[in-house]
């Protein structure tokens, strides 16, 4: 793993979020860092790797993918534009019928960013047929195969575990898609759960694409009411088994949670996840902090973010306003990303992040000073900022439309003022990531 610390793609990474590459090595051995970069991405050219854990900055995946009676795969793919220019750090495909994995290989040509996708879809979608060990392992390679840099296993759930969540005093048993296909197929076939009975060869396979393991929970809570039950917590403590074998095998490890939380139970629950898990990053489907947001479900889940971020929360989904009813359109996927990047952005700033800290006094300057076209330099969507200020017929000294001539702005006087800095010039003002596409419309 130290070879790490060597690695150009990995020490560029690194200088990315201010961190020293010989620590983050160390933290990836240990497990609180992965590093999301398979070995198919390692020679793509305008790939950009990540890094997710301790000390990084919080980062958001946009899902994608095809409903179970959907079949064109090039829609997704020609969306996926609208879906960039939002800037999410990395991608998830979900889809749930056999043109996930054709799809997976067409994304990858269209991305720079991680790339994951949610096995469990591919392999148990009939759940009449049982899988040999190496009918299974050979279909959860074919679905790694077309560069996939995260996969997605839902490995928190056997058969006591069913069990327990078919007498559980729940609301929801269970929330997740996976979890439900697992708990039919180990019911129709009288099985443990192939996840975990042919792990070792799980490893195998990620260890040699070296594909980092996300482990999906099953039983993460899908209302409020059933936030921090025993059904979630013995699940937990199967992941981190889990979690430790991968580690023990050289397999990279990510963990998954959220779901319906109660905001005052989130700085709770979260930290203690997390440090039950060993200190592995989490990256979270929410927390929903309420059930009843219906069309505003975007906004639900960035209440979350924001809570979230501050006790353990490491990377989020993109949760959009029509999650509980309807397939997401590419602009409603981009909205939820945009959302979650607000939330995202108050993070740094809580963490002190001083390029953040500076962007955002240098857009308070400019704002001072009536000045339009360095306002939109700094914006967190310049192309956004752009066409609203052009929309409103904004100029360099003008007043906005809500105060006009008593813009205190004007009225007001101060002795000795700042000069606003335009973004595009080097400085403390630029951010030394990659920001979300500028281009109007974006």
């Amino acid at each position: 793993m130290f070879t790490l610390a060597t690695d150009p793609q990995f020490i560029a990474t690194c200088q990315v979020e201010d961190l020293d590459p010989v620590t983050a090595a160390r933290r990836v051995e240990s497990g609180t860092l992965v590093f999301l970069r398979s070995h198919a991405s390692r020679h793509m050219t305008a790939f950009k790797p990540l890094l997710v854990g301790e000390d990084t900055r919080r980062k958001v995946a946009a899902l994608v993918g095809l409903g179970p009676r959907d079949r064109d795969r090039q829609t997704i793919v020609e969306s996926m534009a609208v879906i960039l220019a939002a800037g999410p750090d990395a991608v998830m495909d979900l889809t749930t019928n056999p043109e996930g994995v054709a799809l997976r290989a067409d994304l990858k040509e269209a991305m720079g960013v991680p790339l994951g996708a949610c096995l469990t879809y591919d392999l148990f979608a009939d759940p009449r047929k049982k899988l040999s060990r190496n009918e299974f392992l050979d279909r959860f390679e074919l679905g790694l195969a077309a560069g996939v840099d995260f996969v997605l296993i839902h490995a928190g759930i056997n058969p006591a575990l069913a069990q327990m969540s078919e007498k559980s005093a729940r609301i929801m048993p269970t929330t997740s898609r996976g979890g439900g296909l697992l708990a039919r197929y180990m019911r129709i076939h009288h099985c443990d759960n192939p996840l975990i009975e042919y792990f070792d060869g799980i490893l195998d396979i990620c260890r040699r694409y070296e594909v980092v393991l996300d482990l999906g929970d099953i039983f993460r809570p899908g209302a409020t009411a059933d936030a921090g039950d025993d059904l979630k917590w013995r699940e937990i403590q199967l992941l981190a088994e889990l979690r430790k074998d991968a580690l023990s095998a050289g397999v990279q490890v990510l963990c998954e949670s959220g779901g319906h939380m109660p905001l005052h139970r989130i700085p709770e629950l979260i930290p203690a996840y997390k440090e039950a898990l060993g200190g592995a990053p989490l990256w979270l489907a929410g927390p929903m902090v309420i059930d009843n947001g219906v069309t505003l479900d975007d906004t639900v889940n960035a209440l979350g973010v924001a809570a979230a971020g501050q006790c353990g929360g490491d990377m989020f989904a993109s949760i959009t306003h029509n999650e509980h009813y309807a397939m997401p359109t590419a602009p409603d996927t981009a909205t939820s990303i945009r959302m979650v990047r607000v939330a995202i952005t108050a993070l740094d700033l809580v963490r002190g992040w001083k390029p953040e800290i500076a962007r955002q006094r240098a857009i308070s300057v400019a704002r001072r000073a009536n000045d339009w076209d360095i306002q939109q330099g700094h914006a967190l969507y310049p192309g956004l900022a752009g066409n609203a200020f052009i929309t409103h017929g904004l100029r360099k000294g003008a007043p906005c439309t809500i105060c006009g001539s008593l813009c205190p702005h004007i009225t007001a006087r101060k002795a000795h003022e700042e000069t606003p800095v335009p973004a595009h010039q080097p400085g403390p003002v630029l951010l030394p990531v990659p920001t979300p596409s500028s281009e109007p419309g974006a």
